[in-house]
């Protein structure tokens, strides 16, 4: 097995690790509404922040 083999095969196990992580945390019910801290709506609000803003502040 040559160095670029072992880094495809390290990368790939990242990647599944991340994606069994992700499946093992449980999504927060949404509702929709008015964002708190940008004021637009919003489809879907998680502790009454969009996905958005929640990106920007690390929220979950």
């Amino acid at each position: 097995m040559d160095d670029v083999d072992e880094a495809t095969e390290r990368n790939q196990r990242r990647i599944d690790e991340g994606i069994a992580r992700a499946r093992a945390r449980p999504l927060a019910a949404g509702y929709p509404g008015v964002c708190s801290l940008c004021g637009e709506e919003s489809a879907r609000l998680v502790l009454d922040a969009c996905a958005p803003c929640r990106d920007k502040r690390g929220l979950e």
